[in-house]
């Protein structure tokens, strides 16, 4: 074999490649330690799982079942991927949001949920919710009406919750902002053969006792709306009204019935 002689145009890049990797090699070793530390303090600073994917988080299930109608908080958010994940379908279980300043469904209301369900609403009748909130009760009667639902909301952020509700649920909601008192209504807004509404709650004094969008009625409310009622009603049509036993006192229509709870009254109203 031919012996390559080691000058030095062979030796010194060969003895700087050494001294570089030497130094490269001191330089890892020096900085291992700190390099462990950094991480053992960001471990310790850095907050994972966040506080918020431990505490409550702001949505709420809706359920039908053979008990009827039922709703809660759905826990933690750790509790909100598990639920997600386990969801029944959409005609008997959802998982909506609450938005900021918008009325929660809760189980205070079963009666008013309940009597949806078993009320007379057939498939392709076509219902009017006021007030809707969040959605629960559009949802509701969309499972009875199983046809587009209408409403009329005052607080506009309850207005992208009950379409975000609609989304959710997979059903139509065709959704106004305004208050039914005076609103002008679009044109197909008319001749509903139910009316519902979980309506602000006179408190026990008939006195305003106002709280957000969803609180608080002196009467002016639901004289407003009742006024209103036989424009948006069949002549066969009925409303049906969640309120306090003193909203009896505003309602003179012929033909009301009424079931209670013991609690809050459920007015079933004729078209006047």
């Amino acid at each position: 074999m031919k012996r390559v002689p080691l000058g030095l145009g062979v030796l010194r890049p060969l003895l700087l490649g050494m001294l570089l990797g030497a130094l490269a090699a001191t330089w890892w070793l020096a900085t291992r330690a700190e390099r462990q530390q950094q991480q053992q303090r960001l471990a310790q600073t850095t907050n994972w799982p966040p506080r918020e994917f431990n505490s409550g988080c702001n949505w709420h299930y809706l359920r039908v079942d053979a008990s009827g109608w039922s709703t809660g908080p759905i826990g933690t958010f750790q509790d909100l991927g598990s639920r997600f994940r386990h969801l029944l379908p959409a005609a008997t279980e959802v998982v909506i949001p609450i938005f900021p300043s918008v009325y929660a469904p809760s189980m205070i209301d079963k009666l008013y949920y309940n009597a949806i369900l078993q009320s007379e609403i057939a498939p392709g009748d076509k219902v009017l919710v006021i007030g809707t909130g969040s959605g629960a009760d559009a949802w509701v009667a969309s499972l009875k009406s199983k046809a587009p639902v209408y409403a009329v909301e005052i607080n506009p952020m309850a207005t992208v919750n009950a379409q975000t509700t609609a989304r959710l649920a997979q059903f139509d909601l065709r959704i106004v902002v305004g208050d039914i008192r005076e609103t002008e209504l679009p044109a197909d807004f008319s001749d509903f053969d139910f009316v519902l509404w979980n309506m602000p709650y006179l408190d026990n004094q008939g006195k305003i006792a106002l709280n957000t969008f969803h609180d608080g009625d002196d009467g002016s409310i639901l004289k407003g709306f009742l006024a209103r009622l036989p424009a948006l009603l069949k002549p066969t049509g009925r409303a049906m009204l969640l309120n306090v036993p003193e909203a009896a006192a505003y309602i003179a229509t012929p033909g009301v019935t009424t079931q209670t709870d013991g609690t809050i009254v459920l007015f079933t109203i004729p078209r006047p």
